[in-house]
């Protein structure tokens, strides 16, 4: 008898422990369904956020987000295990397994996030000691560089887990579903970024890790003087690595290697007036920088400078005159006792452009040479910078990424690519197939106009008017004001002469044109009968060209798009404004109803700060959802690089 009271007691004290635990459970269900479906989507932000911050060499901002996602990591964990420890999540599992794997999507991003703070401290250091390591230990160099492959292996890895654990808690809440959704989302976008990323650095370890000499080219573009491309290259850098680490740079004035060339190559119609030959001082001619940097290594290459040592380069950045501006005020005053100055980012143009115009150098031949003296000594300078310095440092030189002020070129594609994905590849937009917007870029070029775009400022209003068939009326003005009348020197003070060109969208045609300059001045010169050999590139785009006397205005295809192109010269002193409007017709089969998708692009002229006003009209009886009103306005006093506004159609 006392047996079975004591085997009923048990059995009455398991079924009573039993349902004490089952009603734990139901009563923590609802919190912690609520729990992970709020939590679930802040992590998955924070995540994308992280990624994008390390893509673009942002480590101190992806701090911000991995901390926020080891607060809300805890408090799910702790929603999980809570007073009741491992036994109610046990439970829980015996009942659901999604809890059970929930868990283990825990501890995953647990993981997960560890590796992200540890990519992120790599990255920071690589920017810290890069390149103090660049300079004198490129071996340190390259192991930061594969390291950062390695934890990016990792992430990659535990992302694929993540995402499927993910799949697998959806039974916690109907909320799930569509988390899970945008989590496979989000996995192809990271994985992709990331797949761009590694091979990326994979690249660059094939350029700087190899044995032998390699070489990459630097433009100093002086914007002063600007050129489609960016500023006119009047000097430049080869700069010489091996096994990772800097060997030489060898600052040249573009006349050296132009000196030295032997090609006769047919130049762009607007410079044949000033230059019969074409060479690497004028080939920043092409409004897309890798077309503009392959036209330059074309000559560079080609020059018995370098080709007779058999020397070509890998890559090509390109660096406005601001740049270096940036780094000055970083690493400070630089003093050059044997020019009597002392360089700052306050003086540095008018310093170096009245010492090359007008300097001893230049009477002994050698105008570029405190170029030369300079570099090597910003190069000790940056190579001694403190932590906090380097980070002041890549965060204004991530601005002028973001600002078209350097812009890269490399002719291995996984580096091309990267760079691209990141918007410093300096490229024209390539607009899709069903593309129905607006597309505006001015273009300039100053042909023989001095150093006089610095005391340009430039402002752009548009009227874009979209009619009831989709096509688009557009009135677009540049004004240009030349502030340099007061200028001590001549070469700030010289009328700014600038063939300018309005890239717009493709099929476009020009309705007027009022406020521009007739050039009449002409080339005799014949090119053909002297053998002179036409450059591709160029060739295309000027067989394309066609002059439209009742405008004095070329239009012409190029890049993808229709561009019309004039003399707009402005003298100092004075503001000037071109009025161009043309016409842009819509597809045929294009019908315009309540839904569609109006784009309006804008991409800004590297070297040329812009200010613009965009006022884009929708079809009688429509309005834009974006502003509810007819009209939507873009507006901006400094344009970013590239501009791109959509804007949907409703009524």
């Amino acid at each position: 008898m006392f047996v079975r009271k004591t085997v009923a007691g048990t059995i009455f004290l398991f079924c009573a422990t039993a349902l004490l635990w089952t009603i734990t459970i139901v009563s923590n269900m609802n919190e912690i369904k609520t729990a992970f479906a709020y939590g679930a989507e802040s992590i998955v932000e924070n995540f994308s956020s992280s990624v994008e911050a390390l893509r673009e060499f942002r480590p101190y901002d992806a701090v911000a987000f991995l901390k926020k996602n080891d607060r809300d990591i805890a408090a799910l964990s702790g929603v999980l295990e809570k007073s009741y420890g491992d036994v109610v999540l046990r439970a829980l599992g015996a009942v659901i397994p999604s809890f059970k794997k929930a868990a283990t999507l825990l501890s995953e991003i647990r993981t997960l996030n560890g590796n992200f703070t540890e990519l992120t401290e790599e990255i920071g250091n690589l920017q810290s000691s890069g390149m103090r390591n660049f300079q004198s230990d490129g071996d340190a160099f390259l192991r930061s560089i594969t390291s950062i492959r390695g934890k990016i292996s990792d992430i990659s890895r535990r992302i694929e887990i993540i995402r499927n654990d993910f799949s697998a808690v959806s039974g916690i809440s109907s909320r799930f579903d569509a988390y899970e959704e945008r989590v496979s989302e989000e996995y192809l976008k990271y994985s992709g970024q990331l797949h761009e990323l590694d091979a990326f650095l994979g690249g660059v370890l094939g350029l700087l890790g190899s044995e032998n000499d390699r070489h990459v080219l630097v433009l100093f573009q002086n914007a002063a003087e600007v050129r489609p491309g960016g500023g006119f290259v009047g000097s430049y850098a080869d700069v010489v690595i091996r096994k990772g680490q800097l060997q030489s740079i060898d600052v040249r004035d573009v006349y050296d290697p132009d000196g030295q060339l032997d090609l006769k190559v047919v130049p762009p119609h607007e410079i044949k007036t000033m230059s019969t030959d074409w060479g690497a001082r004028d080939a920043n001619w092409f409004f897309d920088f890798p077309t503009s940097a392959r036209a330059i290594l074309y000559f560079l290459e080609n020059s018995k400078m370098y080709s007779e040592k058999e020397v070509v380069f890998d890559a090509v950045v390109g660096l406005n005159i601001n740049v270096l501006e940036s780094i000055l005020s970083v690493i400070g005053p630089v003093p050059m006792e044997e020019y009597g100055v002392v360089i700052s980012e306050d003086n540095f143009l008018k310093e170096i452009q009245r010492e090359v115009e007008t300097g001893d150098d230049k009477r002994a031949g050698e105008p570029k040479r405190i170029l030369k003296v300079l570099a090597p000594i910003i190069l000790e300078r940056l190579g001694g910078l403190s932590e906090s310095q380097s980070r002041i440092l890549m965060e204004r030189v991530s601005e002028h990424f973001s600002g078209k002020d350097v812009m890269i070129y490399a002719k291995d594609q996984n580096v091309s690519n990267f760079i691209a994905s990141v918007g410093a590849g300096g490229e024209v937009y390539q607009l899709p197939n069903s593309f129905w917007g607006s597309y505006v870029a001015a273009v300039n070029a100053n042909i023989a106009g001095g150093k006089s775009d610095v005391f340009v400022k430039q402002t752009i209003e548009a009227r874009i008017d979209v009619d009831s068939g989709g096509s688009v009326f557009s009135d677009v003005g540049i004004s240009r004001a030349h502030t340099g009348d007061k200028e001590k020197d001549p070469w700030w003070r010289a009328t700014n002469k600038n063939f300018i060109q309005l890239y717009t969208t493709p099929g476009s045609t020009l309705v007027s044109v009022k406020g521009n300059d007739v050039k009449n001045l002409v080339s005799r010169f014949d090119y053909d009968a002297e053998g002179y050999e036409r450059y591709p590139d160029l060739e295309k785009i000027e067989k394309t060209k066609i002059y439209q006397t009742a405008y004095q205005t070329w239009a012409m295809q190029a890049f993808g798009k229709t561009a019309f192109g004039t003399w707009f010269n402005v003298p100092a002193g004075q503001e000037k404004t071109l009025s161009i409007r043309y016409h842009t017709p819509a597809t045929n089969d294009f019908n315009v109803s309540k839904g569609n998708v109006f784009t309006f692009i804008f991409e800004k002229q590297s070297g040329v700060p812009t200010g613009i006003k965009a006022t884009i009209s929708a079809p009688l009886g429509y309005i834009w959802e974006e502003s509810r009103s007819p009209f939507y306005v873009y507006e901006e006093t400094d344009a970013p690089s590239r501009a791109i506004v959509k804007l949907t159609l409703g009524k």
